[in-house]
């Protein structure tokens, strides 16, 4: 790794040091199967890789009615989610509040509440493992972004995934952005959790137009 990208590396996790669900949320991924439900809760009303602050405020509000694992949001019902999830200020509240009704009972009953089964079901193939999200409900692409990149972290078969946004900041940053350059010449040091938090980091700088800030922090 040149001093080039050693500066513009350090300069984004200065800046972002925590992945992008952690920066914009408040909330740390865990690979537990709670840490892993919110994650899901966050993917499924995603509007874009980068999920709108409507959709970020939806999600916070639903672990502060305790409903913050399968066994717990499975208690509740369509009408109960859509309030609390219209009072967020998402504008789709029904629609949400019935796909994480119905991706809650997937997960309760062919993963047995715990997603950390979806990766048993892959059975380390990575193809499987990208594939599973998508079969639950809700998880479109966009929501399939924000679960692989936060995911790779714990999940290294996951990987290397990178988002369009961390794709289009690597390239205007003149790093690599095919997503198994950068974990081999970049993050080689971290492995793979540290490429979650840099592409995390890369896609922040890019929703949030930050790249002066960081080039002016890195020198370059």
């Amino acid at each position: 790794m040149d001093e080039r990208t050693k500066a513009t590396v350090r300069a984004l996790l200065d800046r972002h040091p925590r992945g992008y669900v952690a920066e914009e949320t408040g909330f740390t991924v865990t690979a537990t199967a709670a840490g892993l439900f919110r994650l899901l809760c966050l993917s499924v009303p995603a509007d874009d890789p980068a999920p709108s602050r409507e959709a970020v405020e939806a999600t916070r509000a639903l672990p502060a009615r305790r409903w913050d694992s399968a066994p717990e949001m499975s208690k509740t019902g369509d009408r109960e989610r859509a309030e609390v999830i219209a009072q967020a200020g998402y504008r789709h509240a029904g629609r949400a509040a019935r796909l994480l009704g119905a991706a809650t009972r997937m997960v309760v009953h062919r993963y047995g509440a715990d997603l950390r089964n979806l990766r048993r079901a892959a059975g380390g193939d990575h193809g499987r493992l990208v594939d599973l999200p998508a079969e639950i409900p809700g998880m479109d692409e966009a929501g399939r972004a924000v679960f692989l990149r936060e995911a790779q972290m714990f999940w290294p078969e996951a990987g290397p995934f990178m988002d369009r946004h961390a794709v289009r900041a690597a390239e205007r940053l003149h790093l690599p952005s095919d997503g198994g350059t950068l974990l081999r010449d970049v993050a080689r040091g971290g492995g793979h959790e540290e490429l979650s938090w840099l592409v995390g980091a890369l896609a922040l700088v890019d929703v949030h137009n930050v790249y002066d800030r960081i080039r002016t922090s890195a020198r370059v």
